[in-house]
């Protein structure tokens, strides 16, 4: 994905920085990962792999500088190089932090959207057995807002509960895709109980935009043939909504987890998605196999279908109808493996998935994936 970004080699002041000014610590994590599908011509939804065997796809390093800025204060640059974006290194995440007191902080700048239950180390694949996370519920074209974030924390008793307040952008470009959303809002609250019970809400609204190459030339045919089909089918500033609902079970060495998402895009021909996730794995010793599941399911939204004479009437009625078609379907996503962890930095991974499209006839894929994921 291509983004606005200061140029990577800014992170590298951190690390000459006067130890006066600031004290620097560096982390890092990254994968690499090969893959391929087992049939001639076929892909998997979501990543780029096809017949022949590729690093590109799922391969990343990333870099984090933390700088101290004081005993309330520091400064927070991620840099990460994917395999998919040609190893052009971009910030991921760039932005300041403030310790308010104990139960309090704010943080100002580029920072990951808190939609989802993994959305916190969504792309550090050695914090999960899996080895990447649900595609029919993580398949949004965009991980990161540019804004502020006031997150409140508090222990009670045994739950350890967590509230965060989001307001930004979004201006993300992949591809012949490009997605804004303005004044991005929302709540995310989160409780664990005894370390092995996490739950996590979170809901998100925002005027979003998406251009869409394909699609941009019909709109603005209807548009210009008919104004008011024309704008109940464009995704322009158009009010959209995310509801995410998670829990998971870490116990005794299982672990077994459930997502739910509700994505509103408001009036326009993509409409609406629902999205479930499920999965499950067991850790012993060092090997820890899987199971994962996930379906979403697109309902396009016809206003602007209806707004049209039906042929002869209107010669674009027939390609509006198949726009509109090519958006509603389901898309799922089976998936078994298993990961051995060869020391606490360093984990291998195994992965076969299954994945099936009622959207495209003949999209069915299997994909066989193998990788090693690393913190350093």
């Amino acid at each position: 994905m291509k983004t606005k970004h200061f140029p990577a080699v800014a992170l590298l002041a951190l690390a000459v920085a006067p130890a006066a000014q600031a004290e620097v610590t560096f982390n890092g994590f990254g994968q690499v990962v090969a893959g391929a599908t087992l049939d001639d011509g076929s892909t998997v939804s979501g990543l780029s792999y096809d017949d022949s065997v590729s690093f590109d796809p799922e391969s990343l390093f990333a870099l984090q500088a933390t700088a101290t800025l004081g005993e309330r204060a520091d400064a927070v640059a991620q840099v990460v190089a994917r395999g998919d974006e040609g190893w052009d290194p971009e910030f991921a995440w760039a932005y300041v932090r403030y310790q308010f007191s104990p139960s309090w902080s704010v943080k100002a700048g580029r920072q990951r959207t808190p939609y989802f239950h993994y959305s916190d180390y969504l792309e550090v694949g050695a914090a999960y057995p899996f080895m990447r996370v649900p595609l029919g519920v993580y398949n949004l074209p965009y991980s990161n807002y540019n804004g502020v974030n006031l997150i409140g924390a508090r222990n009670f008793d045994k739950w350890t509960l967590r509230t965060q307040l989001i307001y930004g952008t979004v201006d993300e470009s992949q591809d012949d895709l490009h997605v804004e959303v303005r004044d991005q809002g929302g709540i995310t609250f989160e409780a664990q109980y005894d370390e092995w019970l996490s739950l996590r809400g979170s809901y998100v609204v925002g005027e979003a935009s998406v251009q869409v190459a394909a699609a941009d030339p019909l709109i603005a045919a209807v548009m210009a043939a008919s104004p008011q089909a024309g704008a109940a089918l464009a995704f322009d500033r158009d009010d959209a909504s995310f509801l995410g609902l998670s829990a998971e079970i870490n116990r005794g060495g299982v672990t077994v987890g459930v997502e739910l998402t509700d994505i509103d895009y408001g009036d326009n021909y993509i409409g609406g998605q629902k999205a479930v996730a499920v999965n499950a794995a067991y850790r012993a010793g060092d090997w820890t196999p899987y199971a994962s599941w996930s379906r979403s399911r697109t309902e396009a939204d016809t206003t602007a279908l209806g707004l049209l004479p039906v042929p002869p009437a209107h010669p674009l009625y027939q390609t509006v109808a198949g726009l509109l078609a090519s958006q509603e379907g389901d898309k799922e996503f089976s998936a078994v493996g298993v990961r051995y962890d060869v020391n606490p930095n360093i984990a291998v991974k195994v992965d076969y998935t299954h994945y099936k499209s009622t959207i495209l006839a003949g999209s069915d894929a299997d994909l066989v994936a193998a990788g090693v994921v690393f913190t350093y």
